[in-house]
């Protein structure tokens, strides 16, 4: 983007103070925003782990091409004097995200069809068993013959802005036409580049989040419209046509979790956390009313860079029965996270990216289709949701079917020049066993789960997994027993009799990126799932549970990732995220840090006998926090306040044994209302982008180094209940 004179002022002057001052560190790190003193790697904190998990690693628009005898992970032999492709043993760690073919032969009489994607052109959750290029290949062999046409598979899981590149190198595979579906892994994460990080800094002090919004979506559309230019003048030139999809997120199911808004402005987020509560209060209560005008007020004091607000907005127009602001709100809802950068954002295309493809193609010959418009249709209104996706943004078979119909209709058009309209195709797609339905669903539930969705969406795919296949109830009760043994998952023996089931989907989504947790919500589903067709599961997860997990046996760190993640609270569980998960650089945190008025945690224990709980905290912002009161809650039952400040002490509590139910335990501590830094808050941000590392940009209401529980007999013997004996440990 174009780097004004003007914007660099603010940096500049702050650049200079920080030169006569003795902080020699601030001044290095400014030094390193404007790349005078080189970098450091990004490869450190740069996630690798696909968008089939979640996380997506850095991309660029930028990206250096690739060599011109390659496409993707084939590279160019030559047979006969006739050119193939064959898979690069130097690509090998890469094949598994691409489809299983081992060689491309050279253009024959068939017409090629050359499909280029990311993961939902991939056919996440169904692929290698069914994907996006069968159903069209069914389609087409249908109208066209199967000696007439050929698919052409270059669709890769967790493709960003290198589809410019793989576009480009198609064109040796010599296409008849060429579809591109792409665009929910565009995304630009801070840091960027030394002069966009100077404008991010300029824009950020003068607006703060709702600063870094307008930047992240002026890069996003940057980047858009050379992705276009690039490949769509270039298949001009060649007159190859070329179809782009826009495509759709699942508007009525998916919620990306509740966060608390970023630094605000003087008394802003007071203001704000008090408009959150009542506004769902009053939601709750049926004030439609009131609730609105409270989200709306939110949006004015954080100028729309939560999900928060706009959740309200939509579920008060839901319930006045106004579908289309629904579908504004949830599209406002889904495009507030493209600043955040300091956690994990479901992939997504941003309304700004949508509308930029729309745009930029139509100064072009390329064709369109629109999957927003293509959905609504096909739903007559009605908004996107699980009919249509397994997740967020991956596709369910109908989802597929219908989407693969509408590219039939535009490739018919194209080579046969016949009008067949896509209502008419959708029937003719292939369309996966019950089998793998029901494994797809399963892998569904699990995958939402791992990403804070709701009880309901969860429960809905296991029941689903169950009426497609009854061969799904064994996966799932040993999936039960895998994720409630301490054992090491790989060394399990439910996870042998998972891969001995032979299914490719389970082997490569289940075991290969499932991580061990205390999966409440996810378990729950599964065991009032099984329940619903006569198999009680609950025995068999109680009894592991006990055995492996109650402090009665052992002292049980509620901080450690298997149990930390029960919170369902996904900011503060990211500092323990696993090393393949990670989306903070390890040394980010070494210690919980509260985003939100409420911490929760969870533990096993046995009715009636008493624990005891070790709690090591501290306010944030040593230099200006005050005395606060914190309030413990168990099970509901409040056992307790302390009395605690910014330095570190500790606490040993016992909890009596008439407060604790069998199976699950959940811990609550009720936060103070912080001192808010306000647009301070963004400095250690700022300056922690010259070292390459997420950002901090939320308000912190608490810290926690320790809390453990543990068997609390002995300690109930010594002490009265509900005695809190207190020892400083002193500030760190």
């Amino acid at each position: 983007m174009q780097q004004p004179p003007e914007s660099l002022k603010s940096f500049a002057n702050r650049l200079a103070k920080a030169a006569i001052s003795d902080d020699g560190n601030q001044t290095i790190r400014l030094l390193r925003l404007t790349n005078l003193m080189g970098s450091p790697s990004d490869a450190a904190h740069s996630s690798t782990s696909p968008d089939d998990v979640g996380h997506q690693p850095k991309s660029s628009a930028n990206a250096a091409p690739l060599p011109a005898n390659r496409v993707g992970i084939w590279e160019r032999k030559e047979e006969n004097g006739q050119p193939y492709f064959v898979r690069s043993k130097d690509m090998l760690k890469e094949w598994n995200y691409w489809a299983n073919i081992g060689r491309i032969d050279a253009k024959g009489k068939k017409k090629r069809v050359v499909f280029i994607g990311e993961s939902v052109a991939r056919g996440y959750l169904y692929d290698p068993q069914f994907n996006c290029a069968m159903a069209l290949e069914k389609i087409l062999h249908t109208q066209m013959g199967i000696d007439e046409v050929e698919i052409v598979d270059l669709a890769r899981t967790n493709l960003g802005f290198e589809v410019r590149e793989l576009a480009i190198a198609a064109l040796q595979l010599e296409p008849d036409f060429v579809v591109i579906f792409s665009g929910n892994n565009w995304r630009c994460d801070f840091p960027p580049g030394a002069l966009e990080t100077a404008n991010l800094d300029a824009a950020v002090r003068e607006k703060g989040a709702a600063g870094a919004k307008q930047i992240a979506e002026c890069l996003l559309i940057d980047s858009v419209k050379r992705v276009v230019k690039d490949v769509a003048s270039l298949y001009d030139s060649k007159e190859v046509p070329l179809l782009w999809i826009i495509p759709e997120f699942n508007l009525g199911d998916w919620r990306d979790p509740f966060t608390n808004a970023p630094h605000l402005p003087g008394d802003a987020n007071r203001e704000w956390l008090s408009c959150c509560q009542g506004a769902q209060e009053a939601l709750e209560t049926g004030d439609l009313i009131k609730a609105a005008e409270l989200a709306t007020r939110m949006v004015e004091l954080d100028h729309g860079v939560s999900v928060a607000e706009f959740y309200i907005l939509a579920e008060c127009s839901r319930k006045s029965g106004d579908i289309d602001a629904t579908r504004r709100y949830l599209e406002l809802a889904r495009d507030s996270v493209i600043w955040d950068s300091s956690k994990s954002a479901a992939p997504r295309t941003y309304s700004v990216a949508q509308q930029t493809l729309r745009e930029e193609i139509a100064k072009h010959k390329s064709q369109i289709l629109d999957m927003p418009k293509l959905f609504k249709a096909y739903l007559q209104g009605v908004l996107p949701d699980r009919r249509l996706f397994l997740d967020y943004c991956h596709m369910t078979t109908e989802g597929i079917q219908v989407t693969m119909a509408a590219v039939a209709s535009h490739i018919l058009q194209s080579l046969k020049h016949v009008d067949v309209s896509w209502t008419e195709l959708v029937k003719q797609a292939a369309a996966p066993s019950n089998e793998v339905e029901a494994e797809a669903a399963f892998l569904a539930a699990v995958h939402s789960a791992h990403w804070w969705q709701a009880y309901d969406v969860i429960h809905y795919f296991c029941a689903r997994a169950i009426q497609f296949s009854r061969h799904i109830v064994d996966v799932m009760t040993n999936y039960i027993d895998l994720q409630t043994r301490q054992t090491p998952m790989l060394m399990c023996r439910s996870a042998e009799l998972i891969s001995g089931s032979g299914s490719p989907l389970l082997q490569h989504y289940l075991l290969r990126y499932n991580n061990q947790q205390l999966d409440k919500v996810l378990l729950d589903a599964i065991v009032n799932s099984l329940g619903e067709v006569g198999i009680n599961a609950r025995h068999q997860l109680d009894q592991i549970r006990l055995e492996e997990h109650s402090v009665l046996s052992r002292e049980t760190n509620l901080l450690e990732y298997y149990y930390c993640s029960a919170g369902y609270q996904p900011q503060e569980v990211n500092w323990v995220l696993p090393k393949r998960d990670a989306i903070l650089p390890p040394d980010a945190n070494h210690y919980y840090k509260a985003y939100w008025r409420e911490s929760n945690f969870a533990f096993v224990a046995e009715a009636g006998c008493p624990i005891c709980l070790q709690l090591s905290c501290r306010l944030p912002n040593p230099a200006t926090a005050s005395k606060g009161t914190i309030v413990l809650q168990v099970n509901g039952i409040s056992v307790g306040e302390l009395a605690i400040g910014p330095e570190w002490e500790a606490w040993n509590i016992t909890i009596p044994g008439n407060t604790m139910q069998n199976d699950l335990n959940e811990i609550k501590i009720q936060w103070p209302i912080p001192d808010f830094p306000g647009p301070r808050g963004f400095d250690l941000t700022l300056a922690g982008l010259s070292e390459r590392n997420k950002a901090e940009l939320y308000p912190v209401f608490g810290e926690i180094h320790t809390l453990t529980a543990s068997d609390g007999r002995e300690a109930q013997l010594v002490a009265p209940a509900l005695e809190l004996e207190l020892s400083a440990v002193g500030a760190s």
